[in-house]
């Protein structure tokens, strides 16, 4: 057999010894209902619905340079160092040599386990004697090496050697079946358009069908992938981001389908249902907090203040923790400053406050209040254990699932604090350009939900686009639509000056002061609240 690795008789854990499994289980803890392989790829296994259910065949769909051969591998590979027996097998696609050169540059790639744990043969001599002997040698090696997971890397190749779509799916019908009866899984990949309706005889064989997205939005290239099919299992729907680089793949979750997730999770909600309609709707109270709240310093039971005593007496003390504030402006009006000084705030009372910036970054923040008697308080609170945070995402190419996911991340960690997102809409725009601008405003709503989830109290600053106006009109905004609480800075003309004028216009949980009060920027107390324009 041509450009093939040397087999070896193999000593490993057998895969019910494997630390890359887990058991999902009935609710009464009774014999285990599936038994997963978790792939090792971040967040694969959440859209999965758990992981790759033991013994299943699984197909990888996509089109040329999707990622699909290096999602295998990256499986492959982290089986591999769990102990697993893995057999690679290539077909008219690439040769096993180059396949292995081309891996190399991947972190995940490890040529230790070449020849002991992973096994690499070509399958090109024995494809032109049929399908039905090709199954047969896949077979046998299978049992030769005592594989506990085949990889097959393109199967179109395999299909049309003998053009009939219904011995390829009886092809894939019986490994599948052969396999799965030994509690092997297998990967297949496959160069096809996930939804190609000429395929879909050979796709009901299979338990698992992933499809990976590749296409380019205007000159941006963007991945993506979906669970098309996973049975027994309620995978997460809908398409969801996929990066590719030197560390290999990682899936992004959309954030809609992610806190729809999280949602119903957390939901105690008990219905009984008579006569076509729901005739009694109970609720229980939701789980307590987390006990990172007392970390906060008691804030999650006061007012958010801003540290700026006019403007907290207008708001009766300050906003309500878990609520969202939107503080809208022009360039130049104070929006960022007014951001900094209620992010300070919040690191005085010793709750944690992050600040996600999509302009400056924090030497850029710095030198904002620099000129003002916090400058150099916010310098000191951003070293290590001063409670304040500036993470920086520079708004080029931005991907708002990328950017959800790494954001909650660091939340998980933190856990209940302040939060302020400068600069919204630059996820705004991002949204706009992407292949589906109408998920916006779900988009905004899961952002807020999964905040106030996690005990997080946000401040988001929006900017708008007239410099100096009378009036601003915020009905048509999603943000400030959903977010209980609204602030509008604005600059005049009076008297033949500019002037900086602030309002309250939203404030869903309690009394403010609607009044117009006028502000002013200078050393060395930054913003000043005057009083009634």
């Amino acid at each position: 057999m041509s450009d093939t690795v040397d087999a070896h008789n193999l000593q490993g854990v057998s895969p019910d010894e494997s630390e890359n499994e887990h058991l999902l289980r009935d609710d009464e803890g009774a014999a285990p209902l599936l038994s997963f392989s978790l792939t090792g790829v971040p967040n694969l296994d959440t859209i999965l619905g758990g992981g790759i259910p033991k013994g299943a065949l699984t197909l990888m769909m996509g089109a040329p340079g999707s990622g699909k051969t290096s999602l295998a591998s990256q499986i492959a590979f982290g089986a591999a160092h769990n102990g697993q027996r893995i057999l690679v097998l290539t077909a008219l696609s690439e040769s096993t040599n180059k396949l292995i050169e081309h891996l190399r540059n991947f972190a995940f790639f490890d040529s230790e386990v070449i020849g002991r744990e992973m096994q690499f043969f070509s399958l090109q001599s024995v494809l032109s004697q049929g399908l039905v002997q090709t199954r047969g040698e896949i077979l046998r090696m299978v049992r030769q090496t005592r594989a506990n997971m085949l990889m097959m890397d393109g199967f179109r190749g395999i299909r049309e050697i003998e053009g009939d779509a219904s011995a390829a799916r009886q092809f894939l019908y019986e490994i599948g079946t052969g396999l799965g009866a030994l509690r092997i899984t297998t990967l297949i990949t496959s160069e096809t358009d996930p939804h190609d309706p000429t395929f879909f005889p050979e796709t009901t064989t299979a338990d698992v069908i992933l499809g990976l997205h590749y296409h380019l939005l205007g000159a941006r290239q963007t991945r993506a992938i979906e669970v098309i099919k996973a049975r027994g299992v309620a995978p997460l729907p809908g398409l969801h981001a996929l990066t590719l680089n030197s560390f290999g793949c990682h899936v992004y979750p959309q954030l809609e389908e992610r806190v729809a997730l999280e949602a119903q999770a957390r939901s105690s909600l008990s219905e009984k249902v008579v006569g076509g309609g729901i005739a009694a709707i109970s609720t229980s109270p939701s789980s307590a907090p987390s006990n990172r709240t007392a970390q906060t310093g008691g804030e999650a039971e006061h007012s958010i203040t801003f540290g700026l005593p006019h403007l907290d007496a207008m708001m009766r003390g300050g906003v309500g923790p878990t609520t969202s504030t939107v503080v809208a402006g022009s360039l130049g009006s104070g929006k960022t400053l007014i951001a900094l000084h209620f992010a300070l705030a919040g690191a005085r009372t010793g709750a944690p406050s992050i600040y996600l910036s999509f302009r400056e970054d924090a030497e850029q923040l710095l030198r904002v209040v620099k000129p003002f008697a916090i400058g150099a308080e916010i310098q000191e609170r951003l070293q290590p254990g001063g409670g304040m945070t500036i993470l920086w995402a520079p708004p080029i190419k931005l991907q708002p699932d990328i950017i959800a996911e790494q954001l909650l991340t660091h939340l998980d960690a933190v856990g209940p604090c302040r939060l302020v997102v400068d600069g919204i809409v630059e996820l705004e725009r991002a949204i706009a350009r992407s292949a589906d601008p109408g998920r916006l405003e779900d988009y905004l709503a899961a952002l807020v939900q999964a905040l106030r989830h996690r005990q997080v109290t946000p401040l988001f600053v929006v900017e708008t686009g007239t410099l100096v106006t009378a009036t601003l009109d915020f009905s048509a905004d999603p943000l400030s639509i959903l977010a209980e609480n609204i602030m509008s800075l604005r600059q005049v003309i009076a008297n033949g000056k500019v002037r900086r004028i602030l309002t309250l216009l939203k404030m869903r949980y309690s009394t403010y002061d609607t009044s117009v009060r006028e502000f002013v920027i200078a050393p060395p107390d930054g913003i000043r609240v005057l009083g009634s324009l």
